[in-house]
């Protein structure tokens, strides 16, 4: 071995292969559970406020239920809460899968969409046709924001 600082190393130097990102079937259901439950919670809370507010002013307690489903503030409030639980869900998928992170989204949306749409067709009421297909249409493209956002925070870390 040559102590001449301005040799390159005799040793092959090699760059380190990247590092594999994580499962595709972990990332999609760490995704879909990441929304389904922050759906859950954030519609606890959302109705429970409107719910009070509705009481404060006047409303029985008796009536809030059906007041709550057919007011059009509510629904459009739990429309967007649960676009942000989709962004949300995209997000934790694109985090787990650590490659193809739009692909992961888009699957992500895709059940999101399918489990949405199934539990909305046995709950027998609940929002509007317009309303629902703002959703159907919106739930893809907020899945896929929340891997763009991701991608955009992993982008401004690097130096």
């Amino acid at each position: 071995m040559s102590n001449d600082p301005y040799l390159p190393p005799s040793a092959p130097v090699r760059d380190r292969l990247p590092e594999p990102g994580g499962s595709a079937w972990k990332a999609v259901t760490f995704g879909v559970l990441a929304d389904v439950f922050a759906t859950i919670l954030g519609s606890i809370v959302l109705f429970a406020v409107i719910g009070s507010a509705m009481v404060s002013q006047g409303t029985s307690p008796a009536d809030v239920d059906s007041n709550l489903v057919e007011s059009d503030l509510s629904m459009v409030l739990g429309l967007a809460l649960g676009l942000a639980c989709t962004v949300l869900g995209g997000y934790v998928t694109a985090r787990v899968a650590q490659r193809r992170e739009y692909y992961h989204a888009l699957l992500t949306g895709i059940v999101v969409l399918v489990l949405g749409e199934i539990m909305m067709s046995g709950s027998g009421g609940g929002a509007s046709l317009a309303l629902r297909v703002i959703g159907d249409i919106l739930a893809i493209p907020a899945a896929l924001l929340g891997a763009y956002l991701y991608k955009a925070g992993r982008v401004a870390e690097q130096p």
